[in-house]
């Protein structure tokens, strides 16, 4: 299943930690997960494009789907998620690694519960 998926490397764990550019208070109680392997499973779903239930259970680079949604929810609430993604981006883009040209946009997945009752009539 992790076919071809290589987690971060130490320069672009620095890159995302920096991006990030935030610091937490001390940690009680619970440790904290390895926000580590918490990007490598955000990546993981993101260039796979597949439910989290199909993320991967292998501690050694991934933290459970569970975590790792939990962390993708507060960090969108934050904006930690889009300032790190979008200055990806940047970079990507100041280094000439993407081609806007080549662009698609696939728009064909809503919930189905939505696609039902405009789609069904009713009886």
């Amino acid at each position: 299943m992790t076919v071809n998926f290589r987690p971060l490397s130490d320069e672009q764990w620095a890159l995302i930690f920096s991006l990030k550019n935030t610091t937490f208070p001390p940690e009680r109680g619970i440790p904290q997960s390895d926000l580590r392997k918490v990007w490598n499973s955000l990546l993981f779903i993101l260039t796979r494009g597949c439910r989290w239930i199909d993320l991967p259970n292998d501690p050694d680079l991934f933290v459970p789907r569970s975590t790792a949604h939990n962390w993708l929810k507060q960090w969108s609430r934050t904006g930690i998620f889009d300032k790190v993604m979008s200055g990806l981006l940047q970079i990507a883009l100041q280094q000439g690694k993407i081609d806007l040209t080549q662009m698609a946009v696939d728009g064909s997945f809503s919930p189905l519960t939505r696609r039902r009752s405009r789609s069904c009539p009713r009886s």
